[in-house]
């Protein structure tokens, strides 16, 4: 690090569940004191609620569960519901040839990961935090970065500062800037890291439903010609949907009265929970693929969605995301332990080697399975489709390769020390 810098300066951009994981990880570990950390986001928080679960949940899996360390207990105890059976299938027959089915007593494991809200994750981080030196703003956006880094090129060795102009006209230096602020980054775009898009043309329709069965703590999945229909257990016994259509099915189902998307919503369902309703407020999203082309510039990171957009359809998106925020707390830790400058360019590259080629490949494969199950591809397809399916589900090996993997448990990166003294 250079002489003349004590603390490194580090500004966040985004205080979602990425955002604030990224920052108390970074202040958790031996070394933290290097850092001064400063969280911007351009939204009012999110308080979470007693009475009402919120329409944004996430499936956790168990690598996401141990990087929340000694703050997993606290999730726990206001609420989470854990999910430990899954069923995937296509066609009428849940448990037919074209079907397959996990369980998390087929690798030792009490489940397959847990369904949480957003605002939970977010309210329990931002607890922590508050007992903390990172100072935390809301409702202050970033709205240009002055970056003298090698002319964006890249090939300028970090050592900054970099100038961020804020939306109340204020401004602020940072050492480095590490973008958290979702799939329209402004970050990203404000130092010129293109990303490579593929809009699907559909959307997620997003909501809460009573069902007449109990969803029994499984996950639910059938994949239909638009796209696929998930049903995620909540903590109260209703289930999460998300529900993934064509664009102008979307809207229709948007626009139907209650009574007409249940009628909907029961049939695409293949009545796997019986009569459903009533459900809640109805929200969509559309849904794309979307890659940066790099993870950083010196001066500058990318997390999250910043730097990727995958679909829905295996819930892996904020698992993904909370990987990354490990991953560069611990490389700027490191780095900082090394004796080296947290911002040059070479240090968080390693950072983008450890996490870009991981993500790509999820990606892709939930693309391909996106495009597979879709009604793009011609007739003979479906055969192939159930016979994969049904192959692996009489596979023992490859099943448990499958659970083992989505649960994170192989190479996990867990907690940190400190959370693990606890």
């Amino acid at each position: 690090m250079p002489p003349d810098r004590k603390r490194l300066k580090l500004m966040v951009v985004g205080a979602g569940p990425v955002g604030l994981l990224f920052a108390r990880r970074l202040i958790r570990q031996q070394g933290a004191r290097g850092f001064d950390i400063r969280v911007v986001d351009a939204q009012s928080p999110l308080n979470w609620e007693v009475q009402r679960i919120d329409p944004r949940v996430y499936a956790l899996s168990r690598e996401s569960q141990w990087l929340f360390g000694d703050l997993w207990p606290a999730i726990a105890a206001r609420r989470l519901s854990p999910y430990r059976r899954m069923c995937v299938w296509e066609g009428d027959n849940p448990s037919g040839d074209s079907s397959i089915s996990f369980d998390s007593a087929d690798v030792g494991e009490p489940d397959l990961g847990h369904i949480v809200e957003d605002s939970l994750l977010r309210s329990v981080l931002l607890d922590d935090l508050a007992r903390s030196d990172v100072e935390i703003r809301f409702d202050v956006g970033v709205e240009a970065l002055d970056y003298d880094y090698g002319n964006g090129s890249g090939s300028g060795n970090g050592r900054g500062p970099v100038t961020v102009t804020m939306s109340d006209g204020t401004s602020a230096t940072a050492d480095l800037v590490v973008g958290a602020d979702g799939a329209n980054s402004k970050v990203r775009s404000a130092v010129g890291i293109k990303s490579i898009n593929k809009n699907y043309a559909q959307r997620a329709v997003v909501t809460h439903v009573t069902s007449e069965r109990p969803h029994a703590e499984t996950a639910w999945q059938r994949f239909l010609p638009d796209g696929p229909l998930a049903f995620l257990p909540l903590a109260d016994g209703r289930s999460s949907i998300v529900w993934t259509n064509s664009e102008a099915a979307a809207e229709v189902l948007l626009a139907a009265n209650e009574d007409k998307f249940l009628r909907e919503l029961e049939s695409a369902s293949g009545g796997i929970l019986g009569a459903l309703g009533p459900c809640t407020e109805r929200l969509s999203f559309p849904l794309r693929f979307a890659h940066a082309t790099r993870y950083s510039r010196p001066g500058v990171a990318l997390i999250g969605d910043s730097a990727h957009a995958v679909h829905p359809l295996a819930g892996q998106g904020m698992n993904l995301g909370l990987r990354d925020a490990a991953v560069l707390a611990d490389t700027l830790v490191a780095a900082l332990a090394a004796g080296e400058y947290p911002a040059d360019d070479l240090v968080l590259r390693r950072y983008a080697r450890a996490q870009k080629a991981h993500n790509l490949s999820m990606q892709l494969a939930f693309d391909g399975l996106n495009e597979l199950f879709s009604g793009r591809t011609p007739d003979w397809a479906a055969s192939i489709r159930g016979l994969g399916l049904g192959l692996v589900n009489r596979l023992g090996p490859a099943k448990r390769l499958l659970m083992r993997r989505a649960l994170g448990v192989d190479h996990a990166l867990g907690g940190t020390a400190s959370d693990h003294a606890t």
